[in-house]
């Protein structure tokens, strides 16, 4: 009799674990092969050259991402867009100087970037997942950026960019299909918010 016993709540047990583990698989991505977020944010890349390396001050982005499950609660993506720039300066290396040299009206970055998150009310097992996904992540990315000012020093007008660092973020699903999200951190965005679909 114990042994029967043992038997079914062995087998209850197994069962909705089962049962929790693919709710929990599935609470941040909603069973879809991969979510895709548009959003706008403010955005500081590191321009990289020959001759100068220099971090832009504040600008705009547009851009756009997806994700999709690597394992479990993990999962891995890319983000790309528009980044435009304003008034940055060039710390010059190249010309026997350090000195800065103020930089032109507007330079136009296109980075392509991969990104990490750890989606952690799955990772942790709360009821609300479905719902409410609070994630943490970092992000890596490289691309080129148009300078429209002056090239001073004999400076280029196209430049490599790149972007790394951590992010958090919150996104509320409204149903299945849509949800909002917000993101702080720093590399391809230090905040961003827009929808996820």
């Amino acid at each position: 009799m114990k042994k029967i016993i043992c038997a079914i709540a062995l087998t209850v047990m197994i069962v909705v674990s089962s049962i929790q583990t693919t709710s929990a698989q599935d609470s941040w991505i909603h069973g879809k092969t991969g979510i895709y977020s548009v959003g706008i944010g403010g955005t500081q890349l590191i321009y990289l050259s020959n001759y100068y390396s220099s971090n832009g001050d504040i600008g705009l982005s547009l851009n756009v991402s997806g994700e999709y499950k690597a394992w479990k609660w993990i999962g891995a993506g890319f983000q790309t867009g528009l980044d435009f720039t304003w008034a940055y300066y060039h710390y010059n290396y190249g010309f026997g100087g350090s000195g800065t040299v103020s930089g032109g009206p507007v330079s136009i970055a296109i980075p392509i970037g991969g990104k990490v998150n750890f989606h952690l009310m799955d990772a942790f097992g709360v009821g609300i997942a479905d719902k409410l996904d609070v994630y943490a992540g970092i992000n890596l990315g490289f691309g080129p950026s148009i300078y429209t000012g002056n090239t001073e020093f004999g400076g280029n007008r196209v430049y490599a960019i790149m972007h790394v660092g951590p992010q958090v973020g919150v996104r509320y699903w409204f149903n299945d299909n849509v949800a909002i999200f917000t993101e702080f951190g720093y590399g391809a965005t230090f905040a961003n918010a827009g929808v996820t679909f």
